[in-house]
């Protein structure tokens, strides 16, 4: 008996640590675009796998967009061609955390990142470029899954997630969906400290999970504690000047919980500003392990406008 369990913990913590690894971003996968250097990680509150993912959209090393403008092209599409044509100057990011950080909540993780990724590859050969649409759908096929659900151990009600998509181009404009997730920090390098930003450029909708699309065709076969939501809007930042930070992350960087705050965020950021976006990145994780003990799967993503 004690042999069987020591194969089975054996077992266990391979598929952890092999799952871990699967949400790992191989090389090559951050997107390299003229004038914005880009970093991230993710710190799983037990050592191997948690809930919250970062996942990078590199467009032309992951897509051969030139076949794909040709084709459309051949069939009349120059709209679509154009679009798939802006993105070779564009990358796109993907931050998210699951409602938990156990081993469970990673396979929820690994099942968005896969779950993305073919929306995504869909999305380019349709429309030429992601749209809200792809996020509509995976917010209905996350409210609807059962077995998301009894993963979770939520067999009623909703399982969830905090999820911030945005796309960054070359002249240092962001444009970004938010369901549920912690808005995005912006640290001008001009001013030495973080920028307000106003409300109607941060629109923030429920976690993907929660609320059925109103006009979805399958809405009215449910009926949701929640009520519905509406269309997704595409937020927009152009304060991206020379030597500025954007900042994505979880919330288990600022954890309500823990005594790190936004100023002593910002203070870390302007000590490092003169580094790369992987300098900044660590500085800011320093410095936050230095105030207190981490309580939650921790991520954070630094876009650096050079």
């Amino acid at each position: 008996m004690k042999q069987s369990r020591a194969k089975l913990d054996k077992e266990l913590r391979s598929g952890a640590d092999n799952l871990a690894g699967s949400l790992i971003p191989e090389a090559g996968a951050i997107p390299r675009i003229d004038n914005v250097d880009i970093y991230g990680t993710s710190i799983p509150l037990n050592g191997v796998a948690g809930g919250d993912l970062i996942s990078y959209v590199n467009f032309p090393e992951r897509y051969h967009l030139d076949a794909r403008i040709a084709r459309a092209l051949s069939q009349g599409q120059e709209g679509i061609a154009q679009r798939l044509y802006s993105l070779k100057r564009k990358g796109g990011i993907l931050v998210a955390d699951v409602a938990g950080h156990e081993f469970t909540d990673a396979i929820t993780a690994l099942i968005l990142h896969q779950t993305f990724y073919l929306g995504a590859l869909y999305e380019l050969d349709q429309c030429g470029e992601i749209t809200t649409r792809l996020f509509e759908q995976i917010n209905m096929r996350f409210y609807r899954s059962r077995t998301l659900h009894k993963l979770s151990g939520e067999t009623e009600a909703a399982s969830f997630i905090t999820m911030i998509y945005g796309e960054i181009d070359s002249s240092g404009g962001f444009r970004f969906v938010n369901a549920g997730h912690p808005l995005p920090l912006v640290f001008s390098r001009e001013f030495d400290r973080f920028v307000e930003i106003s409300p109607d450029r941060m629109v923030s909708y429920p976690p993907l999970g929660l609320q059925l699309n109103e006009d979805n065709a399958d809405a009215r076969m449910y009926q949701p504690v929640l009520g519905y939501m509406k269309h997704y809007t595409v937020n927009e930042l152009n304060l991206l000047g020379e030597g500025d930070v954007l900042l994505l992350f979880t919330d288990g960087l600022l954890d309500p919980f823990s005594t790190y705050s936004q100023q002593q965020m910002e203070r870390a950021v302007s000590r490092a500003r003169n580094g790369t976006a992987r300098e900044i990145c660590q500085a800011i994780l320093d410095d936050r392990n230095a105030t207190g003990e981490q309580t939650d799967d921790l991520s954070l993503a630094v876009i650096k406008y050079r």
